[in-house]
């Protein structure tokens, strides 16, 4: 800095101050907000212009130096983390040589104790599949960090965020583990504290079932609303929907023994599964608390493998209290640095009520040559990892873990023609030449076959009533040609209507008859590689409608970086679904291309989709001119649901055989 150049407040050497520039690259923007161990700036990454949090660290906790350098190896291990359920870890450094921060994921939105709070105070309890939605998130985010052999160690609601796109997100990764390793734990809130892992508080090692201890603990707030330095309450005297099978699973995450506990978190969401699958449907807006969280962790209840068998939980003799008539012993979480716990010889507890016929594991289905589909998925699943990549149309989906890919071959978004990848073992080939998964692509097929017939039969009565009103008006207009003068005209008229009902109608029950076949399916086009149409693509359709060309190149305003998940977009599913489902509005354009001699084969229409849902562009392959205008007329008609980014690029593609 030139000494002629005045120094303003936040350009002095070591201001944490608005508009400060931090390793310079992170611009600060706002009054910090503080917690037990350091203070959260708003700020702003200068280099790609989006938010981000920067973490500086209190001095106290710095000036401690192997709590200092417990705290910057955690983070720089945490920074390797990826996934799309923890918040992302930029770097770790020092500001002006005395402020120690870490730069990180801003995320917009509430964290899971705020959410809670509000929950009490409106006295609205979560339901119980919303709970499972909000700590399946959690445990798929644990479930990355332990497969690369990370923990982390202090898991609690302040750190676990709900954005407003829905998205459930795990914080504090790597500081908390620091927290905990450096025993400066005893700084945390009381109320905080007691969401720790006894072990910890004995300030021994947290490992893997050390977050098993906090997800029961978020399952205990989630189910009962009341924090954990309260006196236990089981969550089946309190929430109408929790069973005694719910009571087991909570205790045994909270058993005092680690050996007693669930081994991962992964096997947590196994035994709540089949108890969430058999709660009661939540009324109105409640999985998400008025989100879009995004359930990529559970599949079909039919295919659902069944929970482990509650286990007698163990506790110590001093974390009991008198149990109410009928209930186990339950855990008291309150504990105090002064008298830490020391790990102690377990005494048994009573297991739990017998368990209730409403709420047994979902029973295993078994498709009809004898394979049990839950034992198949239980083994596919085991130490899931998103490993597949399904290749659709040209174009790389995924990657996905096997439970997601099963559910896409369930609902019919992943076919048995299409290429799959298996990323540990490189080995790719058709999803039907997979043994495994040809199960459930068998599974598929009698569903598909199923709703076909049930479709038909619907299909075959609107036909049929519209033949007799065909005939009506025939009929009518007959008599209306013998007596009115120039009814000739209105009878040509009713004829040309009629005929192109019936072509539509024809065509229709040609399609379910299976004489025409149509089928459809969607991709996501990530980026726009040709400008202007092409080829055989169509241009507009008039009326400010455009090509996909001219509308993804349309310049426009990208919106407001700050807001929540403003990258998210429809997922190739959501496409295939709303056009599959409009697919009989192509009907007419398909029936007269037919009739003027022309192959269709393949068709392929990219649409250039606005996050208002509306189509602002679509290209046409194949077809004659006119076929092309029909489509992006019919097209444009077609509806999509609303999303946060201001506009994706998306193909879909039928064949008409």
């Amino acid at each position: 800095m030139s000494a002629n150049v005045p120094v303003t407040p936040s350009q002095a050497p070591g201001a944490m101050v608005d508009g400060t520039l931090i390793g310079g690259r992170f611009q600060l923007e706002g009054a910090p907000i503080a917690d037990a161990v350091g203070q959260t700036f708003p700020a702003r990454d200068q280099k790609t212009k989006k938010p981000i949090a920067i973490y500086v660290l209190s001095a106290d906790f710095a000036s401690d130096k192997p709590a200092y350098e417990a705290f910057r190896d955690e983070v720089r291990n945490a920074a390797k983390l990826k996934h799309r359920s923890l918040c992302a870890i930029y770097g770790v450094g020092t500001h002006a040589g005395q402020h120690h921060f870490v730069a990180r994921e801003w995320v917009q939105g509430h964290s899971l104790a705020e959410l809670v709070a509000e929950r009490r105070q409106q006295a609205q309890p979560l339901s119980v599949r919303g709970v499972f939605n909000v700590v399946a998130h959690v445990c798929k985010a644990l479930s990355a960090m332990h497969e690369q052999q990370c923990c982390h160690g202090a898991v609690r609601p302040s750190v676990v965020w709900v954005t407003r796109s829905g998205r459930v997100k795990l914080g504090d990764l790597g500081v908390g583990l620091a927290v905990v390793k450096a025993r400066k734990w005893p700084l945390l809130p009381a109320e905080e504290q007691a969401f720790l892992a006894p072990e910890v508080k004995a300030f021994g090692t947290p490992d893997t079932r050390t977050d098993v201890f906090g997800v029961g603990a978020l399952l205990y707030v989630l189910l009962t609303g009341r924090s954990p330095i309260e006196e236990f309450v089981a969550p089946s005297q309190v929430h109408p929907e929790a069973t005694a099978e719910l009571d087991a699973v909570l205790l045994r995450c909270l058993a005092y023994d680690p050996a007693q506990r669930y081994a991962s978190p992964a096997d947590v969401v196994q035994a709540l599964l089949p108890l969430a699958a058999h709660s009661p449907e939540p009324q109105g807006i409640d999985i998400d608390f008025g989100g879009n969280v995004e359930i990529d962790v559970d599949i079909a209840v039919s295919i659902a493998p069944a929970a482990p068998a509650a286990q007698a939980v163990v506790l110590p003799q001093d974390a009991r209290v008198s149990p109410a008539p009928g209930l186990p012993a339950r855990p008291v979480f309150k504990q105090t640095a002064a008298s830490p716990a020391r790990p102690r010889m377990p005494s048994p507890v009573a297991p739990m009520a017998a368990a209730r016929p409403a709420a047994a594991a979902a029973p295993a289905r078994a498709i009809e040559h004898g394979v049990d589909i839950a034992e198949l998925t239980a083994r596919l699943t085991k130490n899931d990892a998103p490993r597949w990549i399904a290749v659709k149309e040209g174009m790389d989906h995924g990657p996905f873990t096997a439970r997601e890919l099963i559910k896409l071959i369930v609902d019919g978004d992943v076919l048995e023609q299409h290429g799959l990848l298996n990323m540990s073992t490189n080995e790719r080939k058709n999803v039907g030449e997979y043994p495994d998964f040809a199960e459930f692509v068998h599974q598929y097929k009698i569903r598909k076959e199923e709703k076909a017939h049930a479709h038909a039969l619907e299909k075959s009565t609107k036909v049929e009533k519209r033949s007799t009103a065909a005939k009506l008006v025939v009929l009518l207009a007959s008599i209306g040609a013998i007596l009115l003068v120039g009814g000739g005209y209105l009878m040509s008229r009713h004829a040309a209507k009629e005929r192109e009902q019936k072509a539509e109608t024809d065509l229709a029950a040609l399609y379910e008859s299976g004489q025409v076949k149509i089928t459809g399916t969607a991709g996501i086009l990530q980026h726009v590689a040709r400008a202007g149409g092409g080829g055989h693509r169509s241009g507009s359709s008039g009326g400010g409608f455009s090509s996909y060309e001219d509308a993804m190149n349309q310049a426009m305003e990208l919106g407001d970086a700050t807001k929540g998940g403003g990258e998210r977009q429809l997922s190739s599913a959501d496409v295939a679904g709303v056009m599959n489902r409009d697919l009989n509005r192509m009907f007419s354009c398909v029936g007269e291309e037919l009739r003027r001699g022309g192959k269709l084969n393949k068709v392929t229409i990219d649409l250039a989709i606005l996050g208002s849902g509306h189509v602002a562009g679509a290209s046409v392959s194949a077809g004659s001119p006119a076929f092309q205008r029909c489509i992006t007329a019919k097209v444009q008609q077609v509806g999509f649901p609303s999303f946060p980014a201001p506009r994706m690029g998306a193909r879909y593609s039928f064949n008409v055989d």
